[in-house]
């Protein structure tokens, strides 16, 4: 039943984005125990490229999706471990087969066992994630996030399938998004967030990981279904299209990481754009 209850959440979350237009380049799947992943990523794959997925009746299925199933759809590709490792050439051979003519405008790779990306394959599936192509979408999937190699973490954004999430766990992203939507002007604590909240890079794009995810679960409480965190009052009384807002604010600003740009401008911009939700 757990299982069941955390599959939908995740799915409410694809479906809003989708919805919204908003869905990110990279997604890091998060299974932990969890047992049917490849039907549980099959999913999602159809909720992307089949636009009649949500309107099938139970049994149902498509030609989309039933080349999904049957792991024949051109625009959906997988990778798992050749050996102990997943391998450069791998990557590049899906890359090149994603090339393809295609009726779709989204195309998926699948990266199974993503913490078994050698040193040689995680570059070339980082430059995939820096220079991200229109519609094009990677699932990297791995029990545990922190077995993945960190620089590709943090240009995902990260959906867990574990059943619970504490409020402590996510203390100081709460306590970041309070300060960022309280209505006094926060930009005065630039320095602090500066050298305690977003010291660098890395930090900023967790950081702001964390920060999408646990807007979204506003959004799920907003609308009436049920949430891995318990959103207290001061989360509620954020308006929808302020939590849109800011969605669309760490998803913009979040691509521009992976450059080499001016942390610190970058970061004094992010800010004013967090205050404009304000006004």
């Amino acid at each position: 039943m757990e299982e069941i209850v955390v599959e939908k959440k995740i799915y409410d979350i694809i479906d809003n984005q989708i919805e919204k237009n908003m869905l990110s380049h990279a997604y890091l799947i998060e299974t932990g125990d969890y047992d049917n992943i490849e039907l549980f990523i099959n999913t999602l794959g159809k909720k992307i490229l089949c636009s009649s997925h949500a309107s099938h009746m139970d049994g149902e299925s498509c030609s989309i999706c039933s080349l999904i199933d049957s792991n024949q759809c051109v625009d959906f590709k997988t990778i798992v471990p050749d050996g102990n490792n997943i391998k450069k050439e791998q990557l590049l051979h899906v890359k090149k087969m994603l090339k393809t003519t295609s009726s779709s405008f989204y195309r998926i790779y699948v990266i199974f066992e993503a913490d078994k990306l050698n040193s040689s394959s995680a570059n070339t599936i980082l430059k995939f994630l820096e220079e991200p192509e229109q519609g094009i979408i990677a699932f990297l999937v791995t029990k545990n996030r922190y077995q993945v190699i960190d620089t590709l973490v943090s240009r995902c954004q990260i959906l867990s399938l574990h059943s619970h999430y504490s409020m402590e766990q996510f203390s100081d992203t709460a306590r970041f998004v309070e300060k960022i939507t309280a209505n006094v002007n926060f930009y005065l604590d630039f320095k602090s967030i500066l050298e305690e909240d977003m010291p660098d890079k890395n930090v900023a794009q967790s950081l702001l990981n964390d920060i999408e995810f646990f807007f979204h679960q506003v959004l799920l409480s907003k609308n009436g279904q049920d949430t891995s965190l318990e959103i207290t009052s001061a989360f509620e009384n954020i308006k929808k299209e302020s939590i849109i807002k800011y969605i669309s604010i760490i998803e913009e600003e979040k691509s521009k990481l992976i450059y080499n740009i001016n942390y610190k401008l970058w970061l004094d911009h992010l800010l004013v754009r967090f205050l404009e939700v304000l006004d």
